[in-house]
């Protein structure tokens, strides 16, 4: 949008009532290779996550703001997103190979650039900005092996999140 397009205003938004990512559809849902969710049972590792889509402004080149929460241990596939995104840290930790980010740090990771990362002993929350208001998810892990451990990681934290998980 051309700035003699855009029109001067002001927006407010609120966490209450926020959509989820699936609710809005700001995301296309990514596809699992049939094999690992026919030999594993993947539906814990949704309860490890909350994201919700604090801001969405307009057309697809609009600003965009995410929040998400994930449990401790909460461990995400290697994935990539066909937009850019740089993410920073409200709370807790995020485990990124040998890096440990806390409160008020972050990382920018570039469209279609692959990434994992496990939220530390006591959860994150993780904010994250865009220029873009609709994206996709590729889950590069594809297999049972590389799930293997996503899932016992949901498993074993199971009731810390049922107790630590925002409404």
């Amino acid at each position: 949008m051309s700035s003699e397009q855009r029109t001067t205003k002001m927006e407010f938004y609120t966490s209450a009532g926020a959509p989820s990512l699936e609710q809005d559809g700001m995301m296309t849902p990514p596809t699992i290779d049939k094999a690992v969710y026919t030999q594993l049972d993947i539906r814990p590792v949704d309860a490890g996550q909350r994201v919700t889509v604090l801001y969405k402004g307009e057309g697809p080149d609009g600003f965009s703001l995410v929040h998400s929460w994930f449990g401790a241990g909460f461990r995400l596939p290697r994935h990539s997103h066909s937009a850019d995104c740089l993410y920073y840290v409200v709370s807790g930790e995020i485990l990124m190979g040998t890096r440990t980010m806390g409160k008020g740090d972050g990382f920018f990771v570039a469209a279609d650039a692959q990434y994992a990362y496990t939220a530390g002993p006591d959860g994150a929350e993780v904010l994250e900005f865009r220029t873009s208001t609709s994206f996709d998810m590729r889950i590069t892990d594809q297999t049972a092996e590389r799930w293997k451990p996503i899932v016992e990681a949901a498993v074993a934290n199971r009731e810390l999140w049922a107790a630590t998980r925002p409404s």
